[in-house]
């Protein structure tokens, strides 16, 4: 069984390096190196262990899979949902997301962008309540669907 903890920044370097070949795929097939998860830098990454939420997957003590949740007021940002090429399709990505759903509970809406030239990527997130809201031209080779969902009404 697969295990979610929050990211350190000793996990920085790990993330960065399953990110990159989660993403290398894309990249091939979008014939375009410079996506943000291929070309985003080591600092990025540990600014967002220290100011934002980061939860990694283990399998045991390896990491093998990372997500990032980025909050502004009511809304929060899924980024970077990246797992090992060995273990994607085994639930990791799936576990990786309810755990940053779960760790804003205030929020009422989830958004995050996707590229559309995997069409899994797209389908995994529909199926876990996510809805295409806009697709958005990135590149010639690149569209990229913006997707929310709805987070939990605010308490008063």
């Amino acid at each position: 069984m697969h295990t979610i903890r929050r990211a350190t920044r000793e996990d920085a370097e790990i993330i960065l390096a399953i990110q990159k070949r989660a993403f290398a795929e894309e990249g091939r097939r979008c014939k375009n190196w410079t996506i943000p998860p291929l070309t985003e830098s080591l600092e990025a990454i540990i600014d967002h262990i220290e100011t934002q939420t980061v939860f990694v997957a283990c399998n045991g003590t390896q990491v093998i899979g990372s997500a990032r949740g980025l909050s502004a007021g009511a809304e929060c940002t899924i980024r970077g949902v990246s797992v090992e090429p060995e273990h994607q399709g085994s639930g990791v990505g799936s576990r990786l997301l309810r755990a940053l759903e779960s760790s804003y509970p205030a929020a009422t809406r989830f958004e995050l962008l996707t590229n559309t030239c995997l069409p899994g990527n797209v389908r995994f997130y529909e199926r876990h309540g996510y809805v295409v809201a806009e697709l958005r031209r990135f590149t010639e080779t690149i569209e990229l669907a913006f997707m929310t969902k709805a987070g939990s009404p605010a308490v008063s």
